[in-house]
């Protein structure tokens, strides 16, 4: 009987979980086998997988060649109904065709009121069925988790494209950042340099770092100590420019690598991308590489797929915003709980009560270490400036200098954390305890690390978020709330099976009724069914095409390095080689050994 075509139908609840499953990135098969899983058997689904694909393949006819009006419609409504501080804007072709698209909402525009001092993006690939690169804008919050601005769909990665993104950002943000972080793309790194002429911009060390061993080979990186002692170079914060170039130039050559082209080309750039050169800039060293965006892609990846329409997209990046929202609500929450300090310095106190746990938690290390083990090589005190110098153990024994302001409490080290990350270092808690000083000086008490910042240090105010279709979500909150209080029964049943069996007979009844009772028809038209389930009408006279298929890098079977061939997959092994006979990570082509 389940499979006759009399027993099978899709029920109201049947596509608004298959819509639900596909916001989180759960298609049609894997949606089936869940809610078999919740009924029970495949005997109750009442519907079969084929079933659920052809509700899915449905939606995507609905929004056919209407797709980009859709979703540009959906930002109109949004604008003037939901969110007034929903801002967005696009740009089409001589054909009228969707070439660039622009979008934050008020939550995205308040966050970067306040965190927006350094921001990172990062293009990523097979998002939607038509190859537009996704481009989301990613800062640091107050919780030193990753924040989304906004967002961008692309036509093509070059330079006209970036610009025109640049320039959205800029008009809809209406004011610039202190520092950009990208990769090595020359198309972004032009646009940048128009867009924004007087900001920072740095190129990400994890994308350069990683090229080395396609570079200068696997081999040697994996098996010599050249990587170690690069790196020691490349990531330290408190090397100056002299002793980095001394450095770089002292490893180049002990290894005979003078003569490599690219190593050339990675000094000459070395001003974009080592913290050497951007010590002293005002919060430039906040975010270090793009893995900020490497791994915001990595999640948003997980709400969308290649075959994604733009309107499916749109609602699936909204799920994932939602998500990362959620997250940092729960750790606003957790901000209600005092942390427990480790000692009983009233300093210590002070910033439990300022910062978010997170940030606390850093300030916490400083101040535990400015009870360590530093030397105090010279002190004095000259026009009410208190002067130290001392010796850290933990940076390499390098030797720092404070100087404080007694009286207005003016505090500099010439380490430059606070400047490089806006929280002050071990060596200015040393100074401030050795002072007398039981609190952190408010003038270096940043607002982006406190509680509940956004809402606090921003200006925009937020509207009252509301539903475009109020009638829809009230029937759809009446209806998890029936479906919680179903679940509530069951529960409390807790396996008793009179208790069971008088859920199951009342249920019966109820049924019973609602069928006899129903004013509703046989069945609502497709394309309105749709429409009402995914919130997205289409219009009648076609305004914007849907994007042209674009041939970017997420397009096309992506070509896969030696060295990604050699790490990724199964664990290396070594194997013998003929020449040298010993078991390496080589053979007898490439073996250097002695024949």
């Amino acid at each position: 009987m389940q499979f006759l075509r009399c027993s099978r139908s899709l029920t109201e609840f049947h596509k608004r979980f298959i819509i639900d499953a596909a916001r989180l990135n759960i298609g049609a098969t894997r949606a089936h086998a869940i809610f078999k899983s919740m009924i029970g058997s495949y005997e109750n689904v009442g519907a079969t997988v084929v079933d659920f694909k052809k509700f899915s393949r449905d939606i995507k006819e609905y929004i056919g060649k209407h797709d980009a009006d859709i979703l540009i419609q959906k930002f109109k409504d949004i604008q003037t109904s939901s969110d007034n501080n929903f801002r967005f804007e696009y740009k089409t072709d001589a054909n009228n065709h969707l070439t660039q698209l622009f979008w934050a909402d008020g939550v995205g525009r308040r966050n970067f009121e306040v965190f927006g001092d350094v921001v990172s993006f990062d293009a990523t690939y097979r998002t939607n069925k038509y190859g537009m690169v996704f481009i989301p804008f990613i800062g640091i919050d107050n919780h030193w988790k990753s924040v989304t601005f906004a967002a961008a769909l692309l036509e093509k990665e070059d330079a006209d494209n970036y610009k025109w993104a640049c320039e959205a950002f800029k008009k809809i943000f209406g004011s610039s950042v202190k520092c950009i972080v990208t990769d090595q793309d020359p198309a972004m790194k032009i646009a940048i340099e128009e867009c924004f002429p007087g900001v920072k911009h740095r190129l990400c060390m994890w994308h350069i770092m990683k090229k080395f061993p396609a570079k200068l080979g696997t081999l040697f990186c994996a098996e010599s100590p050249f990587m170690d002692k690069i790196k020691k170079f490349v990531w330290s914060d408190h090397s100056s420019i002299d002793e980095f170039e001394d450095g770089w130039n002292n490893v180049i050559s002990e290894f005979e690598l003078s003569d490599n082209t690219w190593l050339k080309e990675m000094f000459a750039l070395r001003s974009y991308w080592i913290p050497a050169f951007f010590n002293d800039e005002p919060m430039v060293g906040l975010i270090r590489t793009t893995s900020r965006s490497e791994s915001s892609n990595f999640f948003f990846n997980h709400f969308v797929q290649k075959g994604d329409t733009l309107s499916e997209f749109y609602l699936c990046f909204h799920s994932a915003l939602e998500k990362q929202r959620n997250n940092n609500g729960l750790l606003n929450h957790k901000d209600d709980l005092m942390p427990i300090p480790k000692n009983k310095k009233k300093i210590e106190k002070d910033a439990a009560e300022l910062y978010t746990k997170t940030m606390f938690y850093k300030i916490q290390e400083e101040i535990i270490a400015s009870c360590g083990d530093m030397v105090m090589e010279d002190m004095f005190v000259a026009d009410e400036v208190k002067s130290l110098k001392l010796r850290d153990p933990f940076l390499k024994n390098k030797t720092f200098e404070v100087k404080l302001n007694l009286t207005t409490h003016d505090i500099d080290c010439s380490c430059n954390l606070y400047t490089r990350v806006g929280y002050l270092c071990s060596h200015s808690f040393l100074c401030l305890s050795l002072s007398g000083i039981p609190f952190i000086p408010r003038q270096y008490v940043n607002n982006r690390w406190l509680k509940r910042a956004e809402e606090r240090f921003s200006t925009l105010v937020l509207s009252e978020l509301s539903n475009l279709n109020p009638e829809e979500d009230a029937k759809r909150t009446k209806t998890r709330d029936c479906w919680f209080e179903f679940q509530g029964c069951i529960s409390d049943a807790s396996g008793d099976i009179e208790q069971i069996d008088f859920i199951h007979k009342s249920l019966t009844v109820m049924r019973n009724h609602i069928k006899d009772h129903s004013k509703l028809g046989d069945t609502a038209p497709k394309d309105t069914s749709i429409s009402d389930f995914i919130g997205l009408k289409v219009v009648e006279e076609f305004t914007i095409l849907p994007p042209n298929q674009s041939n970017n890098k997420g397009c096309r079977k992506r070509i896969v390095g030696a060295a990604e061939k050699s790490l990724g997959g199964k664990k290396r092994q070594k194997r013998k080689c003929r020449k040298c006979k010993e078991f390496a990570f080589h053979d007898s082509r490439n073996c250097t050994g002695q024949s």
